[in-house]
């Protein structure tokens, strides 16, 4: 009788066999559990109507195993030609292009040079100029050598800086600064503020590693998913001074880096969801960690939405650009998508900071460790397997949902769907009228005569700038770029900045006469 009432408990959590409670259920409950039920039915409809899906694995690297490890899972397919998806393990290439319209592709072009550490920190500095309220999650950051005269005028020796290689991965070549000497500014860079009050768990600073995926740019449909990782440095976090300055395992969260340490601690629970003190722990467990700690973990979920919601409206003009750029008049026909990772920090009051997007997140499911003998063999990492199996599984079938039935899900499995806002921006314009320059061929880059194409139209001269000024105006733009004679879409906003204040006009204004007048 016990098990019976127990079992009814469990099935409603509020009828406790009270002809009472049950009279207390309210209308909202009723509703949310009708909508919560219909949400479930609905993503299993869709699901269902997907047949057993063909993965092209011709093209995968170090994520075979675990791509392997999904078709077995699911049923799925292995093939080595056409497919329902075709998984590149490497950025885009023009090799790949026909494969873009006949099978899911989980690319889009461009997007690794978006995510370099010096493009991001471009147009993220460049939101942040423009709309200053909503871009204040990432730490102050210097695009070195371009800007190294502005952060040396605004360096203070009190601050911690962290320098990190445009092209380094995995903590390769990341030193953290206290003095202008220490700077290499022979080398591609970005330089940061360094968060010196970081929330710590046992003591250690940790970052989070979560994962969002895009399926369509127009419309432009995001997700987060509710799991992720988090990476722990394996010594005891102390501020930055003298002694530990150089110390990786104290300051950089960096797994590659932190499992030289001898203090990496593997996780060896029978809960991967449960506190516990590895090294590499989910997102989940976090959670409960916060939790104990005061922290509210809806609140720290909102401002991290908040916070990825504002780069992906930054990143979208640009990426439709680049898809404009690669396709041209086929665009509508892409079917692509794309799991990027974003690394993100908590201070000591729970505010999360943008650390770094990673357009190709490690998806090795394997870990290296020591044998007996002294010699180091690969095991499956329960975690890593846990949360990659659950973010790469469910981003192939949610993005083979069509677009139209997406639009209407709140999310897909463990993807909960994010509201980015599509409004026109000036950078927008700064693109449309780009192309239009470039004969709407959407070309990489412009020569100065396309670009003198502006001095052309009503206004854009004045008594102090003449014709011949925009020619002067381009050289000085492009003459710290390796394409010496042309000028790429970044060099072409700070070109139009200058522009709009050479003319002494505002710069969204002149945008949109310029593109009237196209």
């Amino acid at each position: 009788m016990q098990q019976q009432q127990q079992q009814t408990h469990d099935i409603s959590p509020w009828n406790e066999n009270n002809d009472d409670d049950i009279k207390t259920v309210t209308e909202q409950q009723v509703d949310e559990f009708k909508t919560s039920y219909e949400n479930f039915q609905q993503q299993q409809n869709q699901y269902k109507k997907q047949k057993s899906i063909k993965v092209n694995t011709t093209n995968c690297r170090g994520e075979t195993r675990l791509i392997r490890k999904l078709i077995v899972k699911n049923n799925w397919k292995e093939v080595f030609n056409d497919g329902d998806v075709c998984w590149l393990g490497l950025p885009f290439k023009y090799q790949n292009f026909e494969e873009y319209f006949t099978q899911y592709v989980n690319r889009f072009p461009g997007m690794d040079l978006l995510a370099h550490k010096t493009q991001s920190s471009f147009y993220l500095n460049k939101f942040a100029q423009y709309f200053p309220d909503e871009y204040e999650f990432f730490p102050k950051t210097y695009i070195i050598p371009d800007e190294i005269d502005k952060f040396q005028q605004e360096y203070k020796s009190t601050r911690t800086y962290i320098a990190k290689p445009d092209a380094g991965s995995q903590g390769d070549g990341i030193y953290l600064i206290k003095k202008l000497k220490d700077i290499k500014t022979n080398e591609s860079m970005v330089i940061q503020q360094y968060i010196s009050k970081p929330l710590l768990i046992d003591k250690k600073k940790f970052d989070l590693r979560l994962y969002v995926l895009i399926t369509s740019l127009d419309p432009y449909l995001c997700y987060i998913n509710k799991e992720g990782l988090a990476r722990f440095c394996t010594v005891d976090y102390e501020k930055p001074n003298d002694k530990n300055l150089r110390n990786p395992f104290m300051h950089l969260t960096n797994y590659s880096l932190n499992k030289k340490s001898t203090n990496f601690q593997f996780y060896n629970g029978k809960n991967i969801l449960d506190i516990n003190e590895g090294t590499k722990r989910t997102y989940s467990s976090i959670q409960k960690n916060l939790e104990i700690l005061g922290y509210n973990n809806q609140d720290v979920e909102n401002q991290i939405d908040s916070l990825i919601v504002a780069y992906l409206k930054s990143l979208l003009p640009f990426l439709a650009f680049n898809q404009k750029l690669v396709f041209q008049k086929r665009v509508a026909e892409v079917k692509c998508f794309q799991v990027l990772g974003f690394d993100i920090l908590l201070d000591e009051k729970g505010k999360p900071w943008l650390l770094e997007v990673n357009s190709n997140p490690s998806l090795q499911i394997e870990h290296e460790v020591y044998a007996t003998n002294g010699k180091s063999v690969f095991e499956e990492s329960q975690i890593d397997s846990y949360v990659k199996e659950l973010v790469m599984g469910d981003a192939i079938k949610l993005a083979m949902i069509p677009k139209e039935d997406q639009e209407e899900l709140p999310g897909f499995q463990s993807y909960r769907k994010l509201d980015v806002d599509e409004t026109e921006t000036i950078f927008s314009k700064m693109m449309q009228l780009y192309g239009f320059l470039s004969g709407y061929k959407f070309q990489e880059y412009l020569t100065s005569s396309k670009f003198q194409k502006l001095c052309n139209f009503p206004q854009m001269t004045s008594q102090t700038f003449l014709k011949h000024d925009y020619d002067l105006l381009f050289r000085k733009i492009i003459l710290k770029s390796c394409n010496n004679n042309q000028m790429d879409f970044f060099q072409f906003i700070n070109a139009l900045e200058q522009l709009a204040n050479r003319l002494n006009q505002d710069l969204e204004e002149m945008l949109d006469r310029l593109i009237q007048n196209f």
